[in-house]
């Protein structure tokens, strides 16, 4: 649709090439200025029914007008509804570039098997090309059809990394490249890049075997550790400023030294809990973040750890209010 592309071109340049890019990555056939276009609009008419089911409906929510929600539940749609449509071709090219990273060494050492089995460097990658390295085997095959056409070895071979997002497997292409350039022989090449790839994943599993005790413990902490510490100090502080508001200690010596006054909280529960769920809100965040760039290197790794631990979060605060509640209300009335 021409609405599409009129969104599309106003939008950031950097937005534009990173949904161009990811959309190639991913393998999705559908054109950037669809996919921008299909986001914006109907994430806008989401959040605009939300708000006006907000807004009909007059739900209050910690002491908010219905104004202030209606308002507030439209962003909160629309936001969370451009992270969704986002993060699909995202992750989806992130498992790509996993796989491939998995399957290129066998790819490698097939093509230097049928090298040495005498077939030409063409119709070796050409024959190497099988489904079940799934992205890679078009890769592959562009390369054999590449050198088929006159193209240099060290031209075509540049085509396997070009639509996979996947550093590893650039680097690996880019030091094949250079030692052809440098006269090295391909087969031999392509098994020394091929054990050099397993060496690198092998110690790339043991780093992150010792890194998992951080990772383990930034999940207790801001899963367990401060939802109780929150859900805790919140009944507290009501607490105190339910007896505060109920006793009034006014005492002084006579003469002309006054004693202290006791006076009671001035903090409204309904700011208490929202200051709460915000702050685990933040924290499960960055600590989603901080948990994939510990464990893979890569903050956007961590984006799938966010919803868990916002779950486990929330959920430990309210259960442990709840408990925190019964328990003092038994001894209470006990």
């Amino acid at each position: 649709m021409r609405i599409y592309g009129v969104i599309f071109r106003v939008m950031p340049i950097n937005y534009r090439k990173w949904v161009k890019n990811t959309l190639i990555y991913a393998g999705f056939s559908i054109s950037p200025e669809m996919f921008a276009g299909f986001s914006f609009i109907y994430g806008l008419l989401l959040a605009i029914c939300v708000s006006f089911f907000v807004y009909i409906t007059g739900i209050r929510v910690l002491n908010f007008s219905t104004n202030i929600l209606t308002i507030i539940s439209g962003l909160l749609t629309l936001i969370v509804f451009e992270i969704i449509m986002h993060s699909i071709p995202l992750f989806i090219s992130d498992k790509i570039a996993k796989f491939v990273d998995e399957i290129l060494p066998d790819a490698l050492r097939l093509v230097s098997a049928n090298i040495r089995s005498g077939l030409t460097p063409d119709k070796a990658f050409l024959l190497s090309a099988r489904p079940e390295f799934g992205p890679l085997e078009k890769q592959i095959r562009s390369t054999a059809k590449m050198t088929l056409s006159g193209t240099p070895i060290e031209e075509a071979i540049q085509v396997i990394p070009k639509n996979i997002n996947s550093k590893a497997t650039k680097r690996s292409i880019d030091l094949l490249v250079e030692g052809i350039a440098r006269g090295g022989n391909l087969a031999n090449l392509l098994d020394g890049l091929a054990d050099d790839i397993r060496q690198t994943k092998i110690l790339k599993r043991e780093v992150q075997a010792y890194v998992m005790m951080y990772a383990i413990f930034i999940f207790f902490a801001a899963g367990i550790g401060a939802p109780l510490l929150y859900g805790i100090s919140s009944f507290l502080v009501e607490t105190m400023q339910q007896m505060g508001s109920q006793v009034s200690v006014k005492q002084s010596f006579s003469g002309s030294m006054k004693f202290m006054t006791f006076q009671g909280i001035m903090i409204s529960s309904d700011f208490l809990m929202l200051y709460s769920i915000l702050s685990l809100t933040v924290t499960s965040i960055f600590g989603g973040i901080l948990i994939g760039l510990i464990q893979e290197g890569e903050e956007k790794a961590g984006l799938r750890y966010i919803p868990l631990l916002l779950l486990v979060s929330l959920s430990v605060f309210f259960i442990a209010r709840f408990f925190v509640t019964r328990v003092f209300t038994s001894i209470t009335v006990g």
